[in-house]
């Protein structure tokens, strides 16, 4: 049977951390749709997570199960909705120090966050202890990768990535695929690194890319994905 109810996507973003003082990521956030139309399909739903994320490690460890609670009210506060949320999708964004290039990621590791958060406080040594080395996203990338390609301008340079840098933007990866993990549920988290320039064409472009590839990710869902730990 065809699904004929909205999908909802869930996306986050980063602030400051280190020595910058921006996070185009969070312009990037700001600037999508809340909503997709879809041709002969149903429309898709965003949800914005309303904070800029922080760089601090036991904040991350306690957001992340609070992103997958099933509360529309941590993605919209005033709401007083009590009807379970169903995610169908979640992107994280982030910054990277490239100037020019937009990466999803494929996969995150567990181990080797050696850097310490803007709180100068390092991540606790057992907070991920007993999980999977590494965990991957269970969308082909590559060909997602591939075909958002085709649907946004020439100019525009969009790579798969398996190195997501080994900080929070790897890590909060790490933690929603955790989630699905060990819910047995197909892995339908990516992170979407963008460059770090601040031009508003820049931004503009992230938009784009950003919307291309929930689309793409979208239609790429495999029919019951709670039930599907992992791509036959």
């Amino acid at each position: 049977m065809k699904r004929k109810s909205p999908y909802t996507v869930a996306v986050t973003a980063f602030g400051p951390y280190r020595e910058y003082s921006y996070n185009n990521s969070s312009a990037v956030l700001a600037g999508l749709p809340d909503h997709i139309p879809q041709k002969h399909k149903p429309p898709i739903n965003i949800l914005k997570y309303p904070h800029e994320i922080n760089c601090i490690y036991t904040e991350l460890l306690s957001l992340a199960p609070q992103l997958w609670n099933g509360k529309r009210s941590v993605y919209e506060p005033v709401s007083a909705s009590t009807k379970p949320l169903e995610i169908d999708l979640m992107i994280h964004i982030g910054m990277h120090p490239d100037d020019d290039v937009w990466f999803f990621e494929k996969r995150a590791r567990r181990e080797k966050y050696e850097l310490p958060g803007d709180d100068g406080k390092f991540l606790p040594k057992e907070a991920l202890k007993g999980q999977p080395e590494k965990l991957h996203v269970d969308f082909d990338v590559d060909d997602i990768a591939t075909r958002v390609r085709r649907s946004i301008p020439d100019d525009i340079t969009v790579k798969p990535s398996s190195d997501a840098g080994l900080y929070f933007c790897e890590l909060i990866s790490y933690l929603s695929l955790a989630i699905l993990d060990e819910r047995k549920e197909f892995g339908r988290v990516v992170f979407l690194h963008v460059p770090k320039l601040r031009e508003v064409e820049s931004i503009e472009r992230g938009i784009k890319v950003a919307t291309a590839l929930i689309t793409e990710c979208i239609n790429s869902l495999p029919g019951d994905y709670k039930k599907t730990s992992r791509p036959i």
